[in-house]
């Protein structure tokens, strides 16, 4: 089997305004069997036609082979050519301008046999994908690739080609993107990346037509959707993120362009993509009752502890009375305890007194006392030492001495 190359152009038509024009022209692969011309035919219509088959749209049904028309139409029947490598079934995908494309079992294990891009096939492919001005194919090459399963050569092929064509493409050319789609541990964060990219302004280069402000709306949305499920493969994003990220970056920038209220009737009237809007509203739906239902359970557990807090204060309330009150009643007995032994100390102080005023009273007593015996007896003494002793002047000294003894032994006894 050979392999030829050639251009062709194709209808476009403008959904909003209903313009009909012609792209520009697109590399176009063509096989040849034998002596037998094939020729690519113009992309179907209908978006839901399933595809992983290069198939006229006049026969839908032959999904999987490409019909191939004899010199002779009129006497022979058409034959068909299956797609047999992953090179084929991209060039089939850019040959539908952005519609979808599927895969049938049948040919996807014959491209997970033959999945590997050489060089060669992928400069082909990146001169294919340079007619793809608008970036509406590469998104349907990663949801293809997503479908794949067994085949995990085959889903990383469709995924590393779709990966280059991103990085080599004017769009997601800021560093910052660069770095996100590269995976570096460092790299802006999602909102910050969909934000570049929509905002991107390509640059004006000279003998080359600029693209027209649609053009470049219809660019910016592709883009971002491709990005999205690029985000949703690499970061493992659910829908519901990447419904809230488009929202966010997309979906709302164009909501404020609304001028007025009859605006805004006019779009919600004429949406056409109905799944879309649903899945993007259920989604939203979801996270609201999600929301809803945890502000419900935060509302209860914050019913519980202002509940809870209440009996806290409650119990505070009774332990500072009940310290109140000991620390009241400390305080009294710390002031009756000072008075006592305030009192203490003055009746100590004057007992103090009296002991020491008796004391001396007693001590002058018993010294004059003293003194008075011992006079007594000193005279009596010296009435014995005389030399005609006088024993009966000692005898009546010593008899006063001793009553004066005892009578003073009883005043003490009695004290």
């Amino acid at each position: 089997m050979s392999k030829e190359f050639t251009t062709r152009s194709v209808p476009v038509t403008n959904a909003k305004t209903g313009e009909v024009r012609m792209s520009a022209p697109t590399p176009v692969y063509v096989p040849r069997q034998s002596s037998e011309t094939i020729s690519m035919p113009a992309p179907a219509t209908a978006e839901g036609q399933e595809s992983g088959t290069i198939a006229p749209p006049q026969n839908e049904n032959s999904a999987g082979a490409v019909e191939t028309p004899q010199k002779d139409v009129g006497k022979a029947k058409a034959s068909k050519a299956e797609i047999e490598t992953l090179e084929q079934f991209i060039e089939y995908a850019y040959s539908r301008k952005g519609q979808r494309v599927t895969l049938k079992s049948k040919v996807e294990k014959q491209l997970a046999k033959n999945s590997r891009l050489d060089e060669a096939a992928q400069a082909r492919l990146f001169s294919v994908a340079a007619a793809d001005a608008l970036l509406a194919v590469p998104r349907q090459l990663l949801l293809v690739s997503r479908e794949v399963e067994g085949y995990p050569a085959l889903r990383g092929a469709l995924r590393s080609f779709v990966s280059a064509l991103m990085l080599q493409h004017p769009v997601f050319a800021d560093p910052e993107v660069h770095a996100a789609l590269s995976n570096v541990p460092d790299a802006p964060s999602v909102d910050a990346i969909l934000k570049k990219v929509a905002g991107y302004t390509p640059a004006v280069e000279e003998g080359k037509e600029a693209l027209k402000p649609a053009e470049l709306q219809a660019l910016r949305g592709n883009a971002i959707n491709l990005l999205a499920v690029w985000l949703a493969n690499a970061r493992g994003l659910g829908v519901s993120e990447l419904a809230a990220l488009l929202y966010k970056s997309m979906w709302l920038p164009a909501v404020l362009e609304l001028s007025d209220d009859n605006a805004r009737l006019r779009t919600l009237t004429e949406i056409e993509q109905v799944t879309a809007v649903g899945l993007a509203c259920q989604q939203f739906v979801e996270e609201a009752n999600e929301a809803r239902r945890l502000q419900t359970h935060a509302q209860q557990s914050a019913d519980e502890m202002s509940a809870k807090f209440a009996e806290v204060e409650k119990d505070r309330y009774q332990f500072e009375e009940q310290r109140d009150a000991l620390q009241a009643e400390l305080a009294a007995l710390r002031d009756h305890s000072t008075e006592e032994m305030a009192e203490l100390r003055r009746q100590h102080e004057v007992e103090g007194t009296h002991l020491r005023h008796d004391h001396d009273q007693l001590r002058g007593r018993l010294v004059r006392r003293l003194a008075d015996n011992i006079e007594m007896l000193e005279v009596g003494l010296t009435a014995l030492r005389n030399k005609t002793p006088r024993v009966e002047v000692m005898l009546e000294r010593a008899e006063h001495v001793l009553e004066a003894l005892q009578a003073e032994l009883k005043n003490l006894k009695e004290e």
